[in-house]
């Protein structure tokens, strides 16, 4: 089956891990413990993985038909095709001719006029970033961040023009009812013509982006009180298939969590990938999941399978994992948890519409590194994740009172980490069950 590609935004992705100065690899305690590489990716991960909200905010302006005195004359034209034998002789019919007439050339037999409808539209995106410095530089794609105005148009009339079309249908309609009772068929031809005029006719004004992280709460999730913080555009690159890449800044952080950059060259076809993000048909979209859960972010795995180059010449990963829309722009991890590249694109059944089950696309770290080059920004992992990211290893290797005064650590540095208090909360319980196995001094 042929499938053609689609942007994957808003925001599945798979979590990293940051690297812990001196540690490489797996504890041996952990293998003995059989922690896996995905447990330890998500949990040194996921703190970095930050959901963006990207709105558009518009006016948009549909002026209301007046007809044309050509339009009048249709009704005396569709007389005389009825009188001629060309068309039935019935109201009805003639009306149907006059509106299939009328929408071949609207402009000829409609004006724009008053009163004009007017509606404030705001079209919300969401997609995954992922901060690369403590200070608070993010990456993410640059069509997360940026949208047509030929793209927008389209949300904008999909929102308003239905309702509109239907009242002027409607209005029309019932003006002629003592002549001919709208059926079906007439109602489209209705429709048709008023749509077609106000589509046309629309106007899209003052145009208004604004970008904002999403922050959870500490303890993890978000509820009515969650901050959400703005951020704003660094640089950006051409969106796919071009390089997809943008990079955001959110003014007077400090401590915030990063991930290390890898080598797309280390890894090959056959290596198991990781993405992390939030995908917004599973969960940001949804209301089945409660508000705190849906701001989890979400990992999958999926084997490296090819080397692909686009059109324009730039090169990217074709991976197994599965991505959705909303998982743009988030990070993809080798198994030393080191960022390879950043999900971008999945795949679409052109027929259905449908995402294709495990292709998707990211763009190689590589290029990334030189698109922050450019914009100035040297990536470097924060106090507070070195610091979590050995409290971690002593987690997981069962040093719940090593690891225990680390994460009080890292509270302290970075209050709202949405993340340790609950191993704050796990760690006193292990040692309070007797399952510490602290080496004694």
């Amino acid at each position: 089956m042929r499938t053609r590609l689609r942007m994957a935004a808003a925001g599945l992705s798979l979590a990293g891990m940051a690297v812990v100065p001196g540690v490489t690899g797996v504890a041996p305690a952990e293998a003995e413990r059989g922690v896996a590489v995905g447990t330890r990716l998500a949990a040194r991960t996921d703190p970095a993985v930050q959901l963006i909200e990207t709105d558009y905010a518009a006016t948009v302006t549909v002026p209301s038909p007046k007809a044309k005195k050509a339009f009048s004359a249709l009704f005396d034209a569709a007389a005389r095709h009825a009188k001629a034998g060309r068309i039935p002789a019935d109201h009805q019919s003639q009306a149907k001719w006059v509106l299939r007439t009328a929408a071949g050339h609207v402009e000829r037999y409609l004006a724009p006029a008053g009163p004009a409808r007017t509606a404030k539209l705001v079209r919300p995106g969401l997609c995954t970033g992922w901060w690369v410095t403590p200070d608070g530089y993010m990456v993410t794609g640059a069509h997360c961040v940026s949208a047509t105005r030929a793209a927008l148009r389209r949300f904008y009339g999909a929102k308003v023009l239905p309702t509109v079309t239907g009242a002027d249908a409607k209005s029309f309609l019932t003006a002629i009812r003592r002549s001919a009772q709208p059926d079906d068929e007439l109602v489209r031809l209705a429709k048709e013509m008023f749509g077609r005029f106000n589509a046309r006719q629309m106007r899209v004004t003052g145009i208004h982006r604004s970008i904002a992280v999403i922050t959870p709460l500490p303890g993890g999730g978000r509820d009515k009180t969650a901050k959400v913080t703005p951020i704003r555009l660094v640089a950006k690159g051409r969106d796919y298939p071009g390089e997809d890449f943008a990079v955001l800044k959110m003014p007077g952080a400090h401590d915030l969590p990063t991930v290390p950059l890898g080598r797309d060259s280390d890894v090959r076809v056959g290596d198991p990938l990781y993405i992390n993000g939030f995908p917004g048909l599973i969960t940001t979209n949804t209301a089945v999941f409660d508000l705190r859960s849906r701001l989890y972010p979400a990992l999958t795995e999926g084997a490296y399978n090819a080397r692909r180059t686009t059109v324009l010449g730039v090169p990217y990963i074709q991976a197994q994992a599965p991505s959705y829309h909303g998982n743009s722009g988030g990070p993809v991890f080798d198994e030393d948890g080191k960022v390879i590249g950043t999900l971008i694109a999945g795949s679409v059944d052109p027929a259905t519409g449908e995402t294709a089950e495990n292709h998707s696309f990211i763009l190689p770290v590589s290029i990334v590194r030189k698109r922050l080059a450019a914009a100035g920004v040297a990536p470097s992992a924060s106090r507070t994740t070195v610091l979590y990211d050995a409290a971690l290893e002593d987690f997981f290797s069962g040093r719940y009172r090593a690891a225990l005064p680390r994460f009080q650590r890292v509270r302290a540095l970075f209050p709202a980490h949405p993340y340790v208090a609950s191993y704050i909360t796990e760690s006193r319980h292990a040692i309070a069950a007797g399952k510490d196995r602290t080496p004694r001094r």
